[in-house]
């Protein structure tokens, strides 16, 4: 197996090194941590100090200032709140062998912030550089929680110096920010188009950390996204087509050498529950809110169902919520789940979580998973420590053996009865902060399986 895996990966491109786990003990660990929207702006008059000094001292610069009380449900990440999530980071995932990043390193409405606080127009060099600077210091922050751990990041839709939905391909953004991706990955790990790629719309391939035979696929979907345009180039939606196609080789590459691959992306499968509940359309098919553009959705589950027998794993952030997808083949049955992960940012009113992951390093198969959540933000600030609890395990609060696709398959149909799993279900969705409504449950128990609009459709307008 290992020579058959360095010629797979050697072919694409990747360096392969020997893996640590023992054939005795084949399970390993690994962390799941996305959307810290970090906001620089709180207090306000700290940005102008942040713009003139090193990214390496920015830490100490907020220190300086008096105590403060952690960002609120409806905020994004102050300095307080990111602070104890990187303690509590560093804690529970201490012995994890690498860390993945779903997307959105900075803040919302983070370029009309800046403009407003240096005085200068959006679109500014000024504001444009402190965008790139703001995103390398997240980063940063993450691996210095986690010396020596892969930090695989995936880009969101707010991590673009233009704006939100508005990353530039082979802007300045990307070309800021590649060494600092390529090295939280680790530079002997990345493919060798890594700057190709990344540069061009923002998505890179590399060798998997621990699974031998393993690769990991990292994708932009902002670039798919219906919210996207690019207001600072002209390019977009040839970077979105590329994309695609560079996806459907890398998937072709792994497919002939029957290789195992984990996607990671910013954007959840399928549809948009909360916009769809909350549409003002004339009627309920009209209002059904698709992630991505349709033309491309069709494409991308036609692509991933293709090759769902090999997709071990997928994890996508956004909604800031606790939530999964799944991928139906043509004949109903649940081949591959995307698993949303929480938010440190409480912007959209969920406790910040993050969670923990065990999976057959063999196999690349996942195993289990636990999640942590803050319990006391309403108290959390610079004098008052973080309470960071386990919120549940998988496992137990499902009744299952194990998470896998089969699992979750059986999780998306008990919701539609009463009992333990759609209680834990609604409980669990925002991290404990407020359960998910019984009257807005069906649409997001649709939104699991049903990724296209006739089919979301038919499970959700149906009388």
């Amino acid at each position: 197996m290992w020579s058959f895996a360095k010629a797979l990966l050697a072919g694409l491109g990747l360096i392969l090194l020997p893996v640590t786990a023992s054939a005795a003990d084949p399970s390993g660990s690994f962390g799941v941590v996305s959307d810290i929207h970090f906001d620089p702006f709180q207090p306000p008059q700290l940005a102008r100090d942040l713009r003139t000094i090193d990214t390496g001292r920015w830490s100490e610069q907020f220190s300086r200032f008096p105590a403060e009380p952690a960002s609120q449900w409806g905020s994004d990440t102050n300095f307080v709140l990111l602070q104890s999530a990187l303690g509590a980071i560093a804690e529970r995932l201490a012995d994890v062998d690498f860390v993945i990043y779903p997307g959105d390193l900075l803040s919302h409405s983070f370029e009309t912030d800046a403009a407003s606080a240096f005085d200068v127009a959006v679109g500014s060099v000024e504001q444009r550089r402190f965008a790139e600077r703001t995103a390398r210091f997240v980063i940063a922050s993450l691996t210095g929680a986690l010396p020596d751990k892969p930090l695989i990041v995936a880009l969101g839709n707010t991590d673009s110096e233009c704006g939100d939905y508005e990353i530039e391909p082979g802007g300045e953004f990307l070309a800021e920010t590649a060494e600092f991706v390529r090295n939280a990955a680790g530079s002997e790990r990345v493919a060798a188009d890594f700057n190709e790629s990344y540069r061009a719309g923002g998505y890179y391939a590399l060798r998997h950390p621990t699974v031998e035979n393993g690769v990991i696929l990292v994708l932009n979907d902002i670039l798919w996204s219906r919210k996207y345009a690019n207001r600072c180039g002209g390019n977009g939606q040839d970077a979105a087509r590329l994309q695609l196609q560079w996806l459907r080789s890398k998937l072709a590459e792994q497919a002939a050498n029957d290789a195992i691959v984990w996607i990671v992306h910013h954007i959840p499968w399928g549809i948009d529950a909360y916009s769809t509940l909350h549409s003002k359309a004339r009627n309920c098919r009209a209002g059904i809110v698709p992630f991505l553009r349709e033309d491309v959705t069709g494409d991308l589950v036609d692509l991933l169902r293709s090759h769902a027998g090999r997709m071990e794993m997928n994890f996508s952030g956004h909604i800031h919520s606790d939530d999964f997808r799944l991928l139906l083949d043509k004949d109903g049955q649940a081949v591959a789940v995307d698993k949303i992960v929480p938010a440190i940012s409480p912007v959209f009113g969920q406790n910040p979580g993050f969670q923990l992951f065990t999976y057959d390093v063999r196999s690349g198969k996942p195993l289990d998973y636990v999640t942590y959540y803050l319990s006391n933000l309403s108290s959390l600030s610079s004098t008052v420590a973080g309470d960071w609890r386990q919120e549940y395990v998988f496992s137990e609060a499902y009744g299952e053996t194990e998470f896998s696709v089969q699992a979750v398959a059986r999780v998306w149909k008990d919701l539609a009865r009463p009992g333990l799993v759609r209680d834990a279900y609604r409980r669990d969705y925002n991290q404990r902060h407020k359960p998910l409504s019984t009257a807005d449950l069906p649409a997001y128990a649709c939104a699991i399986a049903n990724l296209d609009v006739e089919s979301f459709a038919q499970c959700h307008c149906a009388p």
